[in-house]
């Protein structure tokens, strides 16, 4: 590629992928680059040997292609979203691009999944169509980078989407680093499937833990969601219908060795799969393996204590940042708790009723003894009452008391509620759509939950800059969490009605 318009192409394809199911706008691009049209288009064709409008017209087939995979939207729908004048017209591009009619490619076993189509830019491509009337499998003098970056002692794979905290699905901001991480991961190997609905899949939509003995760190992490601590990673798989291994090192039950470890995290990337691990980088959370060098010794990926200015927070320790925006971490195996593979191929979910039976019960049980034997939690409408007497308790917020931590914990149950109900209700909306005989109670489902997270920016409100210090803001925050514990029994209320419809 002529290096003088890389930027330039990049910054083409980054909007036209972010307006792909609009009309070409010529003069927005104009804007962007600064430059008539007519030179864009020029340089494009100069650049990349294809022409601007049958690149975007191989991105909108990509696109389309990949929701034809993964939603259950109609051709003809789907034809209209991306512009197409007629059906007519957009099986004839369709076959055009990749050689099938629509209706025959969503009979196919072609996968679609994402990738990046230029630095920077991460996009629906069609994983194994190698037809030369696609375009973009060709289009590597942009793609500098590739998909697989493979040598004698390393394999690294680039594309893998970034995980952070804040990252927003339909307007929510997601906050449990596993579902994040397994959402990533499945969207990497060409599954489309939605945050909320692992969140509903794992149980983490619908926890609430307060620790019997009071204020606790640890009562946010997902792996006391359970008595069993591997359980709601199990549930998550199963309900993406995967299959999958899950090794712990050596101070856990059913131990791997760290040279097991390596092998299998080396023979999932030389495979394309990349894994997740709990640990790595920073406090056991999951994060995800992208890629290892000197043989496994060192490992690249993500991870959610990622720095967002290119370095790494004070969790990190001797990580670094390579140039594709990956941590690099030598030393990993002591800070690492569990390695886990996700098979290939997608197999029965677990199913509806399944799902809600569980978040029934999550809401329902007040005592959860977890895996170590030691650390027990209250649960449902226990958990909550647990939470307001906390805070309403003046003797924690004394001068000299640890003020800080009290209100990281808080925080953490805010999470829990604010950020679990909000995609508990996201998820009965999806329910909503796929079961239309019970749309009204999975819409009156959603709606409770999504006043019980409600009642989290009320929190917030109240506490304003000065956090529970006041003692008035105390009580209210308390009142608030009753009320957030009231709106979740209408929830269970209506849960029992649908599971008995089911």
């Amino acid at each position: 590629m002529n290096m003088d318009y890389k930027s330039t192409i990049c910054k083409l394809i980054d909007c036209i992928e972010q307006n792909i199911k609009c009309k070409p706008d010529y003069q927005k691009m104009e804007q962007v680059l600064s430059f008539s049209y007519r030179h864009i288009r020029n340089i494009f064709r100069k650049t990349t040997q294809i022409s601007l409008s049958r690149f975007i017209l191989a991105r909108k087939i990509a696109n389309a292609a990949f929701e034809i995979r993964h939603s259950d939207k109609s051709i003809t729908d789907i034809a209209y979203e991306y512009e197409f004048s007629n059906p007519d017209t957009f099986t004839r591009a369709f076959e055009r691009i990749t050689g099938l009619t629509p209706s025959d490619f969503k009979k196919s076993g072609h996968l679609c999944g994402r990738r990046i189509i230029c630095p920077g830019v991460y996009a629906p491509v069609i994983l194994d169509l190698v037809s030369p009337k696609f375009m973009l499998p060709n289009f590597k003098e942009v793609n500098v980078m590739g998909e697989m970056k493979k040598t004698a002692d390393s394999c690294i794979l680039y594309g893998v989407p970034k995980v952070y905290y804040g990252r927003e699905e339909g307007g929510l901001r997601q906050g449990t680093p596993f579902p994040m991480c397994l959402q990533s991961v499945l969207n990497y190997m060409g599954q489309n499937i939605s945050y909320a609905e692992l969140m509903a899949y794992s149980g983490a939509a619908f926890r609430m833990r307060w620790d019997v003995q009071g204020w606790n760190l640890a009562a946010v992490d997902i792996r006391f969601t359970y008595e069993n601590h591997l359980q709601p990673f199990r549930l998550a798989f199963k309900g993406a219908g995967r299959s999958f291994e899950i090794s712990e090192n050596p101070k856990k039950p059913k131990s791997v060795s760290k040279p097991d470890a390596i092998n299998l995290i080396k023979s999932e990337l030389d495979c394309g799969r990349p894994v997740i691990a709990l640990g790595v980088v920073g406090p056991p959370e999951a994060c995800i393996v992208t890629g290892y060098r000197d043989n496994g010794e060192t490992l690249l990926g993500w991870s959610l204590f990622q720095g967002d200015g290119g370095g790494v927070d004070e969790f990190s320790g001797d990580c670094q940042i390579d140039e594709s925006g990956y941590f690099i971490k030598n030393n990993w195996w002591d800070s690492t708790e569990a390695i886990m593979s996700i098979g290939e191929e997608i197999g029965e979910k677990i199913p509806v009723k399944q799902v809600l039976q569980n978040a029934l019960m999550l809401m329902t049980k007040e005592l959860v003894s977890t895996y170590n034997n030691n650390q027990d939690f209250y649960g449902g409408q226990a958990a909550y009452e647990a939470w307001a007497k906390a805070v309403e308790n003046d003797a924690s917020f004394k001068e000299g008391t640890n003020i800080e931590m009290i209100e990281w914990c808080q925080g953490d149950a805010e999470t829990m509620l604010g950020e679990g109900r909000s995609f508990a209700s996201a998820y009965m909306c999806i329910l909503a759509e796929k079961h239309p005989a019970l749309e009204a109670e999975f819409k009156d489902c959603a709606k409770h939950f999504g006043a019980a997270s409600g009642c989290v920016l009320k929190m917030w409100e109240a506490k304003g800059e000065h956090g529970l210090i006041n003692k008035q803001v105390r009580q209210n925050v308390a009142s608030l969490i009753r009320q957030a514990a009231a709106h979740e029994k209408n929830a269970y209320a209506v849960l029992k009605l649908v599971i008995d419809k089911l």
